[in-house]
């Protein structure tokens, strides 16, 4: 694997988890104005991420065994972007809307931040899996790729999180930190999708099968005459 490729794979990962992050931030501020910024909210918020990671993982992990490539990679990202962009320009009326039903305030919001958030960060939870497969050269290498990109898409997270809850909400707004990370991705994927393109089609397979040469063949036992 080429070293530029690890370093879009390992950019993926960073880049992602810092959305993924700044997008659940903006969560509990979305959702305060109709459910106030109280434990049900915030529980609310960080449940609804934690359940879509989840589902994520599982998806990435057996989208990218059956499909490893670049290509597919770029898609899942493109996906992602699109999916912020409806949150960005309906949040208010989406989130007015559960409130409107007047439901108990902890499922009102659980309902809120699941319409909002689950299909984005289902997304972004299904890079990090696709950026471990395509990394990985080889069995023995696979536990240092998946720590690696995890600590990269984590330091992502972090300084997402930071950047976000100190700087952007206050100087762009909600809805323009929205189309900021919407933004983002989408040039993220269609930077993947160029390196998919350009780049060599074997490089898309992250593991080869071994050589004929390297299975022992096994004869079938002798029949023992009475």
């Amino acid at each position: 694997m080429s070293g530029l490729r690890s370093f879009l794979l390992c950019t993926t990962a960073f880049v992602c988890g810092w959305v993924m992050m700044g997008l659940e931030i903006l969560g509990g501020r979305i959702l305060s104005p109709d459910f106030g910024s109280g434990v049900f909210v915030w529980g609310s918020v960080i449940g609804v991420f934690l359940l879509s990671l989840s589902t994520g993982y599982l998806i990435g992990g057996w989208a990218s065994s059956r499909w490893p490539l670049l290509g597919v990679l770029a898609g899942v990202i493109l996906a992602a972007a699109l999916s912020i962009v409806p949150v960005a320009l309906w949040y208010p009326e989406i989130s007015g809307w559960f409130a409107a039903l007047e439901w108990n305030e902890r499922y009102g919001a659980l309902a809120a931040a699941t319409a909002l958030f689950f299909l984005p960060s289902t997304l972004l939870g299904m890079v990090s899996p696709y950026c471990i497969r395509l990394m990985t050269t080889s069995v023995e290498k696979s536990g240092a790729s998946a720590g690696t990109l995890y600590a990269i898409s984590t330091v992502g997270s972090f300084l997402g999180c930071i950047h976000t809850a100190f700087y952007l909400i206050l100087s762009l707004g909600i809805r323009h930190c929205l189309f900021l990370g919407a933004g983002v991705l989408a040039a993220l994927g269609l930077l993947v999708a160029v390196v998919a393109v350009v780049g060599s089609p074997r490089g898309n397979a992250a593991f080869t099968a071994p050589p004929s040469s390297a299975v022992k063949r096994v004869e079938p036992p002798e029949l023992v005459k009475r």
